[in-house]
């Protein structure tokens, strides 16, 4: 009887690593898979290391000279018997639930040739680094279509494939160390679907002898025209859309290629706009000198748009809004929700033109480390700004410096506390939402072997929401479930749609509203039974969603304490979340709210669906979840410690 899944591995020279690669793949939940090794020839242990593991699951192919890893792939792919092909090199490691969620969800999601997953970087020993940007922050499937033609976003060891379009297709040896970036495109230009599961499953391993880094080593530049140009000679009479945004693709590598300082430069500033950039600069030194003498604050926020974070922010220049502080905007954001509520207590200065071009990226630098200098009382504070944490460096070592953290995430993953670790002991104060970020602050001192007198610095102060006078909910026929949010990959709200769809096949009177732009991360498939709202900034009707609502259903992956939750359980709305970040230090399940400790996506969507059956049959329980929701808000909430809190830090420290 064949097996289900075919694991295929190359493996030359590896002898290092292929044993925890191996015991990687034999250690997996789901157990229905041969694991096709093919050493290449190598020189070293890896044949004997490969052989001494005596389980009947692996199967040998013993290259007696050295093939390279295309060709050897192509071996494996033909000598493989399984309806699924994952892919898995022979220094990686995947998670033991790897094979487990992606047989699931080829066998769920029919029209899908090839089912990827999201990578961490590790070092030599193991020690995880980083992400690969391209991999992680690329999830939907029309992000993968939209971004495979300018880079591949795909790690090869990650994907799960079905056989049948693997071996029709295989790989290209005229690709050479982009073959599998050759792969993807040939089944996007057939229109094939590839997707891509929003978890970390795969630990990829970069070292000295990696072919990643040996040939990345050579020139990445160079590496990438070349496979450009081969696949579009290769391809140009089949013309499709994938091949034209090669072919531009290819026309800015070559002038970044050719010429990369001028040209580079003439590039970004003719994508940035000469008249943006030149009106954009000559603004933001007008109003520096304008209100150079005035401000007694420097703010560094990345958006005013619409978000639980800039919510917050905008409440934290109220706070000081007697000084008139002064706000640099670093990022360009996707609306002007709160535009209003910001320059009503700041000084706004957006300098995200200027941060795209080297020379005004360094003239902004050094122009507020000179107002800062001059200004020995001035204080700068800044969260979720790359660029604040790039200033702090040149700042005078006197200049007080303060940040705050709405949601920890690893130190390997883009996010303050990556961009903060250079600059830790010149942080004056740092605070947090929740008390959980302090003890993951702790172990991350710990990891790096900083001072744990550093601690002594950080200090949690909760956000506030305003609490209306309470209303007890109306009884309805049926459940009203509530997403309010932004779209992006860590809100997963995927899980949401899936238990739409789950209780709209169940028949439940269960209804779910969508607020704010989501429109890319819900499958077509669950579309049907999503009713969406899109982005609300009108604080009436935002509220009458949340009085009309009966649960707040959030799945995040990762989170501080969103405000979502806080206003919602203001307006007696039940939260339902995910037992991340400090969510658990104001949810207490079964008496103001309900938490989600599972970690398997399936088995998240199935806890929802099966909770929600219950809180539709037993409204009395809902009724007394909902008064608890409120009451709990009335009492820790309150704008008043808020705004103490931060005018301590912020006048008095």
């Amino acid at each position: 009887m064949n097996p289900k899944v075919s694991v295929i591995m190359p493996a030359y020279n590896a002898e290092r690593y292929i044993r925890e690669a191996i015991e990687s793949i034999l250690n997996q939940t789901f157990s229905d898979f041969e694991l096709i090794v093919i050493n290449d020839g190598s020189t070293d242990g890896t044949l004997e290391c490969i052989r001494s593991f005596g389980d009947e699951r692996i199967k040998i192919i013993n290259n007696k000279q050295n093939l390279g890893i295309i060709r050897s792939r192509n071996i494996g792919l033909q000598a493989s018997r399984g309806e699924y092909i994952a892919k898995m090199d022979a220094d990686d490691i995947s998670l033991n639930t790897r094979l487990q969620r992606q047989v699931n969800y080829l066998d769920q999601h029919p029209e899908v040739a090839v089912i990827a997953c999201k990578l961490a970087v590790m070092d030599e020993s193991g020690e995880l680094i980083k992400v690969w940007p391209e991999d992680y922050f690329i999830s939907t499937n029309q992000q993968i279509r939209e971004t495979l033609p300018k880079t591949n976003c795909i790690g090869q060891p990650t994907v799960m494939m079905r056989a049948q379009i693997a071996k029709a297709i295989g790989y290209n040896e005229d690709y050479k160390h982009n073959e599998d970036w050759g792969l993807w495109l040939d089944l996007l230009s057939k229109g094939d679907v590839i997707s891509k599961l929003n978890e970390v499953l795969v630990h990829y391993r970069v070292h000295a002898t990696s072919t990643t880094v040996t040939e990345n080593a050579k020139s990445v530049e160079a590496k990438t025209i070349n496979f450009r140009f081969k696949y579009l000679v290769a391809n140009c009479f089949k013309p499709t859309r994938v091949l034209l945004a090669l072919l531009k693709g290819l026309l800015i590598d070559l002038i970044k290629w050719i010429s990369p300082d001028i040209l580079l430069r003439l590039f970004k500033l003719i994508k940035i706009g000469p008249f943006t950039l030149l009106r954009t600069f000559f603004r933001v030194k007008r109003q520096l000198k304008e209100a150079e003498s005035s401000v007694s604050h420097l703010f560094f926020f990345p958006y005013y748009h619409s978000g639980g974070a800039e919510k917050v922010h905008a409440s934290i220049l109220e706070t000081v809004a007697d000084k008139r502080p002064m706000v640099i905007i670093t990022g360009q954001s996707a609306n002007a929700a709160l535009l209003n509520e910001f320059s009503k207590h700041s000084y706004i200065l957006e300098v995200y033109p200027l941060l795209k071009f080297g020379p005004s990226y360094r003239w902004l630098t050094s122009r507020l480390k000179q107002m800062c200098e001059s200004r020995a009382e001035l204080i700068c504070f800044g969260s979720n700004s790359a660029f604040y944490y790039e200033l702090i460096p040149s700042l005078l070592p006197h200049t007080n410096c303060v940040d705050l953290i709405h949601a920890f995430v690893h130190e390997y993953e883009d996010g303050p506390e990556k961009w903060s670790l250079p600059v830790v002991q010149r942080l004056n104060r740092r605070v947090v939402i929740s008390q959980n970020t302090i003890e993951d602050l702790k172990n991350l001192y710990q990891k790096k072997g900083l001072d744990s007198n550093l601690l002594k610095r950080v200090r949690c102060i909760t956000n506030f929401t305003d609490v209306p006078t309470y209303t007890e909910k109306p009884t309805h026929p049926e459940l009203r479930v509530l997403y309010v949010g932004r779209g992006s990959p860590e809100k997963r709200i995927h899980l949401i749609s899936a238990a739409a769809r789950s209780c709209a096949v169940k028949k439940l009177p269960i209804k779910f509203h969508f607020v704010g732009d989501v429109q890319g991360f819900i499958p077509e498939s669950d579309k049907p039974y999503c009713i969406q709202h899109n982005e609300v900034h009108e604080v009436a009707k935002l509220n009458e969603l949340y009085m009309d609502g009966d649960v707040l259903l959030v799945t995040s992956s990762r989170e501080g304490f969103p405000m979502v939750i806080m206003e919602a359980m203001a307006r007696a709305v039940v939260p339902v979340s995910t037992n991340v970040g400090g969510i658990s230090t104001h949810i207490t399940s079964g008496v103001n709210g309900l938490l989600i400790d599972e970690r398997d996506e399936e088995k998240i969507v199935l806890w929802i669906v099966t909770e929600l059956e219950l809180l539709l049959k037993d409204k009395e329980g809902l009724k007394t979840l909902s008064r608890s929701a409120y009451h709990y808000a009335a009492e820790h909430f309150t704008k008043e410690n808020f705004v103490a809190a931060y005018r301590e830090i912020l006048i008095y420290n």
